[in-house]
């Protein structure tokens, strides 16, 4: 039986995006969103006597779910899912980060999220009272905001000084960024925030680029043009953060991205597939880096 496409597919881009934020990586969370379509292809009873979105979500947690238990045991009948291994997946995300990206990120009820999860509400509550404390440990890390509006740029660094982390500048030019960037010490700057479009013409993108050609930084994309980034038909980075924006779904996506790059081989991996898309993104826009002096 096909899907329903008129109830389902609308809602696939977000999952696409959730499963993205809770597996660190697109292939994984691509791979995960493939077998729970199939699933619901499967078992179309899944579909039944709810909000589609909501049991769309819960199919993929049930995914989610069955795949780490038979990974935690070693079953012989496991899912393996090679590729997704070698991208450091061996341990997958805590019960408090699916918690917390769907009631901060998708932004549902706290009902909403124990039906996905199959848990009671007392529960759900508890695990994201624990995971919104977990964003509130100091860490200083060095932080760069590429941004060309004074008021968000204000409310940027507000929110950066809130989760523990300095602020090391800001710019609203492209040149001007990389300027910024290199004016930090080498092995110091320890996130990026950067908005697409700029001053003066200027590009987030090819900014972007040029400093991660010299640091091994994560990258959060601000932007008010998600959609460039969930179709498929341009940059896919993992980080991105829609205009206007959450705090909260701001702290989450910069906590996720800070874990991602704490581990070296996934910083290293991130950091390779994040820079194709970039070079790919300018050279086929003719937007071409400038080197700033």
């Amino acid at each position: 039986m096909s899907i329903d496409s008129e109830n389902v597919l609308p809602h696939v881009p977000h999952l696409r995006r959730h499963a993205r934020l809770l597996s660190g990586s697109k292939e994984v969370g691509d791979e995960y969103v493939r077998i729970s379509l199939e699933l619901i292809m499967a078992e179309p009873g899944r579909l039944a006597g709810g909000e589609p979105r909501i049991q769309l979500f819960r199919a993929f947690h049930a995914v989610w779910s069955a795949l780490h238990d038979s990974d935690r045991r070693g079953s012989a009948n496991a899912i393996t899912i090679e590729d997704r291994l070698d991208q450091g997946l061996a341990a997958l995300a805590p019960i408090e980060r699916r918690v917390l990206l769907l009631a901060v990120v998708e932004n549902l009820s706290l009902e909403d999220v124990a039906l996905v999860l199959d848990l009671d509400v007392g529960t759900v509550r508890g695990y994201l009272a624990k995971a919104r404390a977990s964003l509130r440990q100091e860490v200083e890390l060095p932080v760069l905001i590429i941004e060309d509006e004074p008021m968000i740029a204000i409310e940027l660094s507000q929110i950066v000084r809130d989760m523990g982390l300095a602020v090391a500048g800001t710019a609203a030019r492209q040149d001007e960024a990389v300027v910024a960037a290199g004016a930090v010490d080498e092995d110091r700057l320890g996130l990026v925030l950067a908005d697409i479009q700029l001053q003066d013409s200027g590009n987030g993108i090819a900014a972007a680029q040029q400093i991660l050609e010299r640091y091994n930084v994560p990258i959060v994309f601000v932007t008010g043009f998600p959609e460039r980034l969930l179709t498929g038909s341009g940059l896919e980075p993992a980080f991105v953060v829609a205009k206007p924006f959450d705090p909260e779904s701001l702290k989450v996506t910069i906590a996720h991205a800070l874990s991602t790059y704490a581990n070296e081989r996934d910083a290293l991996a991130h950091r390779a597939n994040l820079l194709a898309k970039l070079r790919e993104i300018t050279t086929g826009s003719g937007i071409g880096p400038s080197v700033a002096g």
